[in-house]
């Protein structure tokens, strides 16, 4: 028989998550070929033994090319801030679909997309009114769940057998981040605000996120339903600020804002942003996040779908974290 092909399409390889997802698919033996931009960073794939091309999605001859001879694409490419609504459904939505629609013609195996638990939206109440199902509560969300569908639209209406499996990590934090950098940053004063509820968050470390991007690729059989990626624990903020100060080596004493001022602050940043028409780093959808919210899922369900479940805990990550931000001179 011939040999299975190795060859996998990897988007967003430059960025946080996509350079460890990178890592771990050249440590596996996986032959990758990485798309960048013009305007991209390779610094994190530079010593990988990859293949680099330059391709849009906006054209269908670049992914012609970037896809050809490959068995599975990992899509981990897309905006986390933009400057409109209008911006996140070009990226995570129409990108997405373009993608998949090059990859069925290319005959490719299977689609790993990365999505988001912001598809999903937040934990639902028993007081919330409306059937269960997928309730986004921000653009961001809702370009991303618009992802998923057009990924499964690409599939349904295919002549070929491309597989499709759809993961929806928490929220992602570790090295290379600049989003967690600025937590560390915060910790090392001593004192961090932190919204006066009591969210409950269950962020997920990065290389654990990437080691399930590795069973997504392998595994023989996965059902086309959006998997949950969490961590191993649900934690609040008091559990952040203990971690944090453990990583950054000084006690952390949180500092609690009233969750209107909050909200506000949030506003207040994404005006300003928009002013001088850059993607905020704060904005309205964050504060919501964080103050009024929890972003939980039950880690079985990864379990039994991928044969995966997040080992890393907060205390244990936080610290790898800070040794690296500390070792690269960010910290």
């Amino acid at each position: 028989m011939p040999e299975i092909p190795r060859t996998i399409l990897l988007t967003g390889a430059t960025g946080f998550l996509g350079s460890h997802v990178a890592d771990a698919l050249v440590a596996e033996g996986w032959t990758v070929r990485c798309t960048v931009r013009k305007t991209s960073n390779p610094r994190w794939i530079e010593s990988l033994p990859v293949e680099r091309v330059t391709a849009d999605v906006r054209s269908a001859e670049a992914l012609a090319v970037a896809l050809d001879g490959i068995d599975v694409v990992v899509h981990s490419a897309g905006l986390t801030r933009a400057k409109s609504d209008a911006d996140y459904q070009r990226v995570n939505a129409e990108g997405t679909q373009a993608l998949a629609l090059g990859a069925v013609d290319a005959g490719v195996r299977r689609f790993v997309l990365v999505s988001s638990l912001a598809a999903r939206g937040p934990d639902r109440r028993a007081s919330d009114p409306g059937p269960a199902g997928d309730r986004p509560t921000s653009a961001y969300g809702e370009s991303k769940l618009a992802g998923e569908r057009r990924l499964f639209q690409a599939l349904t209406e295919q002549t070929g057998t491309m597989q499709g499996v759809i993961l929806r990590p928490g929220g992602i934090y570790g090295p290379r981040d600049e989003d967690s950098l600025n937590l560390f940053k915060v910790a090392k004063t001593g004192m961090m605000p932190v919204p006066t509820s009591k969210g409950r968050l269950q962020p997920v470390y990065v290389k654990d996120v990437a080691e399930a991007v590795i069973r997504a690729v392998a595994r023989p059989d996965v059902d086309l339903k959006p998997i949950p990626i969490v961590g191993p624990e649900i934690v609040s903020w008091a559990d952040m600020g203990e971690a944090l100060g453990n990583a950054v080596g000084k006690p952390v004493r949180l500092v609690k804002i009233p969750d209107a001022v909050w909200q506000v602050s949030g506003a207040v940043a994404e005006a300003a942003a928009r002013l001088v028409r850059m993607p905020p780093q704060f904005d309205r959808r964050t504060a919501d996040d964080l103050s009024r919210l929890d972003w939980t899922a039950d880690p079985r369900e990864a379990e039994s779908s991928l044969g995966w479940r997040a080992t890393t805990h907060l205390r244990e990550a936080m610290e790898e974290t800070g040794r690296w931000y500390r070792e690269h001179g960010w910290l």
